[in-house]
């Protein structure tokens, strides 16, 4: 069955690419429609679309070289707005690198490297020595651009395209990254879950597999309506298994947009939880110009908790990025601030802000580590 359709037009709310752009976006269009050609039924799963339009090879969002972070990109995340969030990780993690014979850090997806200039910097401050900062970052136009930002450091950052291969102990960092994960989509039909996934009627359309059941354990969702489309990450728990698989003692702290599963579902969102953002613009339309918008969905955090205690960790903290910052002192860092990092303080805390909509989840192994703000685990 077809639903909406888009075409490759332009919406009127967004600026319109530049003629390279649109190039580029029209080569990864006709990529993913041999795809589908070549697949039975004519559909492809959406989270195969969605890995294709952001990762595909030269051409995908974050695997060429478009300016993706900050102020000439498309969106901005808190280590880009202010220095002061790092050094409040910093804080938050010192403790525990402290207690270990050789912490190293791993950052997932790191993103411009801004985060892991402010954490050194300030573990540096704080006396606190790192046998490595590892920087896991599969795109390689990503990575040039971080080496670039972190030239200081030198020998003690160390980039990655796959997980550590050798056991270590320390600290896993993840600020936006499990939201780029690329997700399957269900739309509710009577007493099933149907994949709603992708397939090309005059351009890219929505299509539903109505042979087909979603993966997705109903038991993991709450009562739904007819009609009620979301989505679910398959292959969370696999990577969560993987990016932690070498570690022996230490703390994941992951920080991201997302709901418990409860409101994650909620039939106020009977579309599901997927965003997009081209030129610091927010829109829903995943078929807009493929390739040149980021893409992603808010996060289930109870399905993180799962993956995390199904990779053998202890669950050993959930609470709102508001609440973790004024609960664990950011105040203190606020102190002789500049006007601009005051500003960017205010959009991490205020609940209309970041300070909300944003999750802190960490997790443990082999030792003791808890979050600070209002626990909020009883609602995963």
């Amino acid at each position: 069955m077809e639903a909406r359709k888009t075409l490759l037009t332009t919406d009127n709310r967004l600026p319109v690419p530049e003629s390279d752009a649109a190039a580029h976006s029209e080569l990864l269009t006709e990529r993913i429609r041999a795809a589908i050609a070549a697949s039975s039924g004519q559909w492809i799963d959406f989270e195969r679309y969605m890995e294709m339009a952001l990762y595909e090879p030269g051409l995908g969002y974050y695997a060429a070289g478009a300016a993706k972070l900050g102020q000439a990109g498309d969106f901005v995340t808190a280590p880009e707005l202010t220095p002061l969030f790092g050094r409040f990780i910093a804080r938050q993690i010192q403790p525990v690198l402290a207690g270990l014979n050789h912490p190293k850090i791993l950052e997932l997806g790191p993103g411009s490297g801004a985060l892991a200039d402010a954490l050194l910097r300030e573990l540096g401050n704080l006396g606190q020595a790192l046998d490595g900062y590892w920087l896991l970052e599969p795109s390689p136009d990503l990575a040039e651009r971080q080496t670039r930002r972190l030239v200081a450091w030198g020998a003690q950052t160390t980039w990655l395209d796959r997980p550590p291969a050798t056991p270590f102990e320390g600290v896993i960092l993840a600020n936006e990254v499990v939201d780029a994960l690329p997700v399957s989509r269900f739309q509710v039909v009577g007493e099933r879950l149907v994949p709603f996934g992708v397939g090309w009627a005059d351009g890219l359309t929505w299509r539903r597999h109505d042979g087909a059941t979603a993966s997705i354990a109903r038991e993991q969702l709450p009562p739904l309506k007819d009609g009620h489309t979301g989505e679910w990450c398959p292959r969370l728990e696999a990577w969560f298994a993987a990016v932690t698989a070498q570690l022996r003692r230490g703390a994941v702290i992951g920080i991201d947009y997302g709901l418990p599963a409860t409101s994650y579902y909620h039939g106020d969102h009977p579309d599901g939880r997927l965003v997009c953002h081209y030129r610091h613009r927010r829109h829903n339309d995943p078929f807009w110009w493929p390739g040149l918008s980021d893409m992603s969905a808010w996060v289930d955090f109870s399905a993180l908790a799962r993956a995390g205690r199904r990779a053998g960790l202890q669950l050993a903290g959930f609470t709102t990025q508001g609440q973790w910052l004024a609960e664990g002192g950011l105040a203190a860092l606020l102190e002789g601030a500049s006007p601009a990092d005051l500003a960017a303080a205010k959009t991490l805390l205020l609940p209309g802000e970041m300070g909300e909509a944003f999750k802190v989840m960490a997790f443990s192994r082999g030792l003791q580590f808890e979050l600070p703000g209002r626990d909020l685990r009883d609602r995963l």
